[in-house]
């Protein structure tokens, strides 16, 4: 896949401005062009309390002033970028303006947290992956982007399939490597008690990954894959996290809007604690 236009979401967050940053390092390696944008929220409080004009002012500074800070990196930078500060609920706004802007990569920075403040994602994060149509590149703050390894998560679904093809595609344009991990995530007692079905989800899991070795092979692009056990997005980030930096490719669906934001958990677990940055692919 190439990317040729690139989303940077930003705020007055150091998170952000690392993943600013990154996005900016994707625009000179591919030659994309990249827009960064911020956003205003909705303002919740009472409009006869004070002027309209004034808050629609002090609602954009924050806005205005995240934009100027990207545009002055660019600028060091040499590169050329659009702005938009656009007004509504962020998650809504960004994916919105991906469409609009025909976007190939959505790039938003997350902040590193206790274990306790990972349980749940930021709400601007989580609900940007749920309503974006297009793939969501999260960068967590010091992470660095390095597309020449890509940890591909598949469970042999149409979705994965559909990521292992961007994957691929991309590993083909950056002489990457791309690492195929499928999960057989069952309890002991289980394995115990059905060693036969076990043995075949085993198999059936091992198809998974050999199905897109398979697809590597033909495309020319070095592969191989690892048949992890145990809890899904536990040992997918273990894995991940083992080897050099790169960057972790998942599925998730197209735009699921509020009642299915992600899928099955797994893509939001894995976001709130990897500290690699996550490619999500969407349908």
């Amino acid at each position: 896949m190439s990317l040729k236009r690139l989303l940077a979401c930003v705020d007055d967050s150091p998170a952000s401005s690392h993943a600013l940053n990154a996005a900016l390092d994707l625009a000179g390696a591919h030659g994309a062009a990249l827009t960064a944008v911020a956003v205003v929220p909705p303002y919740q409080g009472d409009l006869r309390l004070v002027g309209v004009g004034d808050i629609a002012r002090v609602l954009r500074q924050p806005c205005e002033q995240a934009l100027e800070h990207a545009r002055g990196e660019a600028a060091r930078r040499g590169l050329p970028i659009s702005t938009a500060c656009e007004e509504g609920e962020p998650g809504e706004a960004i994916a919105d303006l991906a469409d609009t802007l025909r976007a190939d990569l959505v790039v938003m920075g997350r902040r590193n947290t206790s274990t306790m403040g990972r349980l749940l994602l930021g709400s601007v994060t989580a609900r940007t992956i749920g309503f974006s149509r297009t793939d969501v590149l999260i960068v967590p703050e010091g992470a660095t982007v390095n597309l020449r390894r890509l940890i591909l998560a598949t469970d042999g679904s149409l979705y994965s399939q559909q990521a292992a093809a961007k994957a691929l595609d991309l590993a083909r344009e950056l002489d990457s490597v791309v690492e195929v991990v499928s999960v057989m995530d069952v309890p002991n007692e289980y394995l115990a008690l059905a060693p036969q079905a076990a043995t075949e989800l085993g198999a059936a899991t091992r198809g998974h990954i050999e199905a897109v070795l398979a697809l590597a092979r033909q495309a020319g692009v070095a592969a191989k894959g690892k048949l992890l056990e145990g809890n899904a997005p536990e040992e997918i980030l273990r894995y991940a996290e083992a080897g050099w930096p790169g960057v972790i490719v998942i599925a998730s669906h197209g735009r699921t809007g509020l009642r299915r934001l992600l899928m099955g958990g797994v893509v939001e677990w894995i976001v709130a604690h990897s500290g690699l940055p996550v490619w999500i692919t969407k349908a």
